[in-house]
């Protein structure tokens, strides 16, 4: 969220020769931006914008040698999903995975974090950085 973030993202990836891999969370995708920044033969994975279609700069993409692909775990089988809740579940147990966590609500207040969900992917309000925590009465 920091107001220099291009300016921040610019400096590391000129100290370190670019990123090898740029993963992408947000709806309105930058590909200008993605592709300037990653190193030669560097990965993107597109986790969200089902609705974006924003340009793409074909030209300097193939003149990196850069791959592409999208990810979406609602299309993950039961079983891969169910793996992938354990690794995770061992990843935060063992302090591995330390995931950034914007605001929990309880259970009971379920309908305020859906609302502070769409304020900021909708509406883009800009009043949540991290993860939403739902959690259940003990």
């Amino acid at each position: 969220r920091a107001e220099d973030i291009d300016q921040t993202l610019a400096s590391f990836a000129q100290t370190n020769g670019g990123y090898s891999i740029w993963l992408d969370t947000q709806r309105d995708i930058n590909f200008d931006r993605m592709v300037s920044l990653l190193r030669p033969r560097g990965r993107i994975v597109l986790m969200a914008g089902r609705g974006a279609r924003p340009e793409f700069p074909v030209g300097p993409f193939y003149a990196k040698d850069l791959q592409m692909r999208g990810f979406a775990m609602f299309n993950a089988s039961q079983v891969e999903q169910q793996a992938a809740a354990v690794e995770l579940n061992k990843a935060l147990k063992s302090g591995a995975l330390k995931p950034h966590i914007g605001a929990r609500f309880p259970l009971a207040e379920a309908a305020n974090a859906h609302q502070l969900q769409e304020d900021n992917t909708l509406h883009k309000k800009g009043s949540l950085c991290g993860k939403i925590v739902v959690t259940m009465p003990t």
